[in-house]
């Protein structure tokens, strides 16, 4: 841990971004009953706006849902309506890591106030494969680090980020090079990037090119849950160590394809009718993601996507880039 350098800032906002997986495969269970990954991640265009702010039980007027943590009332505002409002919620849970891993210090000598407002502006779909908790506990995790006075380096908030979920080591290297220049004077923010291979249980970070693309997203309006998919792999068996590293696969597929009909309708129809050079799901899904080098051919397959979407409004789409 580092001194603090400064205590002054009383709110923060960040960008939370999500990601997809260029390529996931799993390689193995451990003995802790977590799986061995490796996968090429990368930033994504769409995010939530996460705000943290100091401030007290009096000053905060609102009928908000709210938890007690390591002393602190975090209260939650948010325009979502299907994140969890409890210590499920993974802001919540970065700020019980973050102050833990104050260690003996008092968070008054970092100037936390006892009273945090968080403010999530969602704009990105749950439980769809593309990090949306992650990225909101990775925004949550860099936000506190900078009004606390940086006490951690980038790598150490990795650390802190991958005791409470796999994908929050690579969302808040992600999300710190997509907040840089926000976040200027982190330690060891000159390692970051926008896309990263991944290894081990997600803890393993190696800093890699990024591959800039276009992108038509589309979410079948269902939720797969990640826990879920990866116990089926005890079943269905994994890839072999020594070929894993290849671009576009996912073997994910191989239960959500099967377990989630229309996550597995929308992949034949984006296949099929929106001229993309790869179409791979991202995560355990069900989003589904078209990748494209031409914005023209990418805007042709959004409305594609749009015109099935008016015979099922639960469809979503988007249209934005990855490799930034």
């Amino acid at each position: 841990m580092i001194s603090p350098v400064s205590l002054t800032m009383d709110k923060i906002t960040l960008n939370a971004h999500a990601k997809i997986n260029l390529s996931l495969e799993i390689t193995g269970k451990r003995p802790d009953g977590y799986h061995d990954i490796v996968s090429f991640m990368q930033g994504l265009g769409l995010r939530d706006v996460l705000s943290i702010e100091k401030c007290t039980q009096k000053a905060t007027k609102y009928k908000l849902p709210h938890c007690t943590v390591n002393g602190i009332v975090v209260y939650l505002c948010t325009d979502a309506k299907t994140i969890p409002t409890d210590m499920d919620n993974l802001a919540f849970r970065a700020v019980k890591v973050f102050t833990d891993a104050l260690g003996e210090d008092s968070p008054d000598k970092y100037g936390l106030t006892d009273t945090l407002l968080i403010d999530i502006r969602k704009d990105l779909p749950v439980s769809a494969g593309i990090g949306g908790g992650s990225a909101n506990a990775a925004a949550c995790l860099l936000g506190l680090n900078e009004m606390t006075g940086r006490p951690f380096t980038l790598r150490q908030l990795m650390d802190i980020g991958g005791t409470f979920g796999a994908d929050v080591p690579f969302s808040t290297f992600m999300n710190a090079y997509r907040n840089r220049d926000v976040l200027e004077g982190l330690e060891g923010l000159e390692e970051a990037s926008d896309a990263a291979w991944t290894a081990g249980i997600g803890d393993i970070i190696e800093r890699a090119e990024s591959i800039p693309r276009y992108v038509v997203m589309a979410n079948p309006g269902t939720a797969v849950l990640t826990k879920a998919a990866y116990k089926a792999f005890d079943e269905i068996g994994y890839t072999e160590s020594e070929s894993a590293g290849k671009l576009f696969v996912n073997d994910m597929e191989k239960y959500t394809l099967r377990a989630d009909k229309k996550a597995a309708d929308l992949k034949r129809f984006m296949l099929e009718n929106l001229d993309a050079e790869e179409v791979l799901m991202s995560g355990s899904g069900p989003t589904m993601v078209a990748y494209y080098r031409d914005i023209d051919k990418a805007g042709k397959g959004l409305a594609t996507l749009a015109e099935m979407a008016t015979k099922d409004a639960s469809i979503r789409a988007w249209l934005t880039d990855t490799g930034k």
